[in-house]
């Protein structure tokens, strides 16, 4: 009866409702129409809200707060919380066998205190189930480490650990000291030395908590170590940049660079180096690995086995950048895929230039062929996810988190595309709509992450029309083409101290997806904008996968 009952729903909404014309390409056609036209239909959008673990765990660390969150999340109408257990350090907020605990944590500063065999996602889920509400837990997959701290699991298995392909200018100072120039024109992080050059600031944008020098025309002109005497950023000279350091580099700076020397950075570097050397916050692992992957789906495994979870997230399910992964390993199997030798490794896939904007990348003879293996990587594990989770709970969604710049997203070495969408860049092939993943997934989050709401806005600020909420849900809604439900997804802190702009996001994303997703927690409490998403959520829905016959739908062609 309940089936008859849903095919009913399906036929119905096929049948009378107006129907637009089918894009092109297209899954299942009736599908394909009932996806596309449920966009429309306010009574059945998802309400999905984010509990980051790192940002949250002030308000999430004992049974009585969760229980204060969860009801709060209840009275906004939220039917369903994701819940960051397993964040990007690779600690992990439940009990597991096989991933540390975060409060056994030694250095990573959040963890510092965290309940000793505290099991977050057990509270969690019995509150949110007496609310109705359902909890997917998500899992930052490849990323097993913090680089900050040096610490996580990457770290005790360092063979796991990504070889990342680093091009860098090298700063050569009068004495002939020389260090690494860790980028340009980008955010100075710990240890970082930047190059911030006159063709995109006035002056130096980092904060006090370092040392600067100013060069014109190859000469030391100025040098201030604002960490010390808290002076003003140096100006960027026409002729000139600054190199800002902190920390180690703030050092360096200080011991070997002096007003009146000269100091060269024409001198460029390229290497291979272990994640944990190479910039970022996140130390990543290399996806292919048997014993990495291994390790990802056992944790998958007990989650599904161990916990009345509702749903399975993947996040950072994905390669660091397009930097990695130049191992050995991966020489050896992309040599596999292509059925002959590279001769000249990583040369022959990119190579990395340096020019007045900064770095880039010139494209080798086995660049196309190099992206198109990756994604198939992720694809390929997609793949076995969804049928470990499926394989031991049919009734447990399956689903991830994307930016939701797809033009870019290559990069990461993942197409979150439906297989049937061919795009037409000039990285892909006439292969590459293979590696699409969209299928695998009950449905997906894709990161709408842009202050600009409307496309004219975006326009209006010189960007382009996909760099606004309303531009990326487009085209989320076009790659995955009806083979899964797609639910846009704010980054709140966007919106901050601009209410009505966070309002006219959340509307956005409904209008033009099938669900929206909020990121984060944290800033609802930190803005007080509960009030916000009870109004907008004031009226009952119910999200798309919750109804069996379109989830069904959905599942057809995985």
């Amino acid at each position: 009866m309940k089936k008859l009952i849903c095919l009913f729903t399906a036929f119905f909404l096929l049948t009378f409702s107006v129907i637009p014309v089918a894009a092109n390409g297209g899954n299942d056609t009736a599908r394909h129409k009932v996806l596309q036209n449920l966009v429309k239909d306010q009574d059945k959008k998802a309400r999905i809200l984010w509990y980051d673990l790192s940002a949250n765990i002030e308000y999430l660390n004992t049974k009585e707060k969760v229980k204060d969150i969860v009801g709060k999340t209840a009275k906004a109408n939220i039917d369903t919380i994701i819940l960051d257990i397993k964040n990007s350090t690779g600690f992990v907020a439940y009990k597991s066998n096989l991933a540390p605990h975060a409060s056994t944590s030694k250095k990573i500063d959040k963890f510092q205190g965290y309940p000793e065999n505290y099991d977050l996602l057990e509270n969690v889920i019995e509150e949110a189930h007496k609310h109705g509400i359902k909890v997917h837990a998500a899992i930052n997959v490849f990323s097993e480490g913090s680089t900050t701290f040096q610490e996580g699991p990457a770290y005790e298995n360092p063979e796991w650990q990504s070889i990342i392909y680093e091009g860098s200018r090298v700063a050569t100072a009068a004495n002939k000291s020389t260090r690494k120039i860790d980028g340009s024109n980008t955010t100075r992080n710990t240890n970082y030395l930047v190059l911030y050059t006159p063709d995109r600031y006035d002056v130096s944008p980092a904060n006090r908590w370092g040392a600067e020098v100013q060069v014109t025309n190859g000469i030391v002109t100025q040098v201030s170590d604002r960490n010390t005497y808290g002076t003003p950023a140096l100006e960027i000279p026409e002729n000139g940049y600054v190199l800002s350091g902190h920390g180690t580099a703030r050092t360096w700076l200080l011991e070997n660079v002096k007003v009146g020397d000269t100091l060269d950075i024409s001198t460029t570097e390229t290497k291979l180096v272990p994640a944990s050397q190479a910039a970022g916050h996140s130390t990543f692992v290399n996806p292919i690995r048997e014993d990495v992957q291994a390790y990802e789906l056992g944790i998958i495994e007990e989650l599904v086995t161990n916990y009345d979870v509702d749903g399975i997230v993947l996040d950072r399910a994905r390669y660091n950048n397009i930097y990695a992964d130049f191992s050995d390993l991966s020489r050896e199997k992309f040599e596999e895929y292509i059925g002959q030798k590279v001769e000249n490794f990583p040369q022959d896939i990119f190579e990395i230039k340096f020019d007045n904007n900064g770095q880039k990348i010139v494209e080798g003879p086995w660049y196309q062929k190099w992206i198109d293996w990756r994604a198939g990587n992720i694809q390929s594990f997609f793949k076995k996810a969804e049928k470990t989770i499926h394989d031991l709970k049919e009734d447990v969604y399956f689903s991830t988190y994307v930016g939701a710049w797809y033009s870019d997203y290559y990069s990461e070495g993942v197409n979150w595309a439906s297989k049937t969408h061919i795009p037409d860049y000039s990285w892909t092939s006439p292969e590459y709509h293979k590696t699409g993943y969209a299928e695998t997934l009950d449905f997906i989050m894709t990161g709408t992450y842009f202050e600009d709401v409307t496309k004219e806005e975006a326009i209006a600020n010189g960007r382009i029309a996909e760099h606004s909420v309303e531009g990326s849900a487009e085209l989320a809604m076009d790659v995955i083409n009806e083979s899964t439900f797609v639910y846009g997804s704010l980054y709140l802190n966007q919106y901050i101290n601009n209410p009505e702009q966070f309002r006219k996001a959340l509307r956005k994303d409904i209008e033009k997806t099938h669900g929206v997703m909020l990121f984060d927690l944290v800033y609802l409490e930190w803005f007080d904008w509960w009030h916000i998403v009870e109004e907008e959520f004031a009226e009952p829905t119910e999200a798309p996968h919750h109804i069996p016959g379109f989830l069904k739908m959905v599942r057809s062609d995985t």
